[in-house]
C-alpha cells in the first residue's frame, strides 16, 4: 500500500510540475494565468516536473497514507513553483504563496479533525508565529538580506514544518541557514561574488522544509538527545 502511495504521488508531482514552468513564466513576468494554447515544455519544465515528483514520492514514502500527506504535497508543488521564480527574480511570488496556504492550511486543519491532532495544530501556530516574528526583525534589520515575501514564506512553512514537531521546524530552519551559507561560501571560494552578493533565499528555505519532514526526527534527536 505504501509503495502505491509512493507511486501515485510522484507520478502526480511529475504530472502537475512540469506545467509550474508555465506559472514560474506568468508569474515572474505578471502576466495573465490563462493556459496558452501549447504549453512550452523545455528543460526547465522538466527540471520541475522531476523536482516536483521527488519530493512528493519522498514526502508519501515518509508520511504513508496518512491524511495529512494531502498538505505536504500541495505545499511541495508550490515550493517549486516559488523556489523557480525566486531563483529567476529574487522575489516570493504572492500569486503563488497566498493561494498555496490557503489550500494548505486548511489541509492541515482537516487533518487535525481527523485523527484528533489538535496539539500538533497548536505547535504549527506556535512555530508559524514564531518563525514569522523571528524573519520580521531580520528583515527590518536588513531589509536588502531578506524580503518580506521570506518572511511571509517562513511563517507558511513554521506552520507546516510545525505540525510535525517543533523540533521539525528548528531543523527546517537551521537546514535552510546552513545550506545558505554553505552556498555563499562557496560562490566566495569560487570567486563568483563577495560578501554583498545577493543569493535568493527561498530555495533554501523550501529546501530547509524538505529537510526537516523527511529526517526532522533524527536530526532533532541528534542535536537535543531528545524528540520535540
Amino acid at each position: 500500500m505504501e509503495a502505491a502511495v509512493t507511486g501515485v504521488c510522484a507520478a502526480g508531482g511529475l504530472v502537475l510540475g512540469a506545467p509550474l514552468e508555465f506559472v514560474a513564466e506568468r508569474v515572474a513576468a505578471r502576466t495573465s494565468l490563462a493556459p496558452p494554447l501549447r504549453i512550452e515544455r523545455g528543460r526547465r519544465a522538466l527540471v520541475l516536473g522531476a523536482s516536483s515528483a521527488v519530493v512528493c514520492g519522498a514526502f508519501a514514502a515518509r508520511l504513508g497514507d496518512d491524511v495529512v500527506l494531502s498538505a505536504y504535497c500541495v505545499l511541495a508543488l508550490a515550493l517549486v513553483a516559488m523556489s523557480a521564480v525566486d531563483l529567476e527574480r529574487y522575489l516570493i511570488p504572492n500569486r503563488i504563496l497566498y493561494p498555496a496556504a490557503g489550500l494548505v492550511l486548511p489541509l492541515f486543519v482537516v487533518s487535525s479533525a481527523v485523527d484528533h491532532r489538535w496539539g500538533s495544530l497548536a505547535r504549527a501556530a506556535i512555530a508559524a508565529g514564531a518563525a514569522f516574528a523571528a524573519f520580521l526583525v531580520v528583515h527590518l534589520a536588513v531589509p536588502q538580506g531578506m524580503g518580506f515575501g521570506d518572511v511571509r514564506l517562513a511563517g507558511l512553512l513554521g506552520f507546516a514544518t510545525g505540525w510535525l514537531g517543533l523540533g521539525h521546524a528548528f531543523v527546517g530552519f537551521f537546514a535552510a541557514f546552513v545550506l545558505g551559507a554553505a552556498l555563499g561560501l562557496g560562490v566566495m571560494a569560487a570567486g563568483r561574488g563577495g560578501r554583498k552578493t545577493r543569493i535568493p533565499f527561498g530555495p533554501f528555505l523550501a529546501a530547509g522544509a524538505v529537510v526537516s519532514v523527511l529526517w526532522g526526527s533524527p536530526i532533532s534527536n541528534a542535536l537535543f538527545h531528545r524528540g520535540m
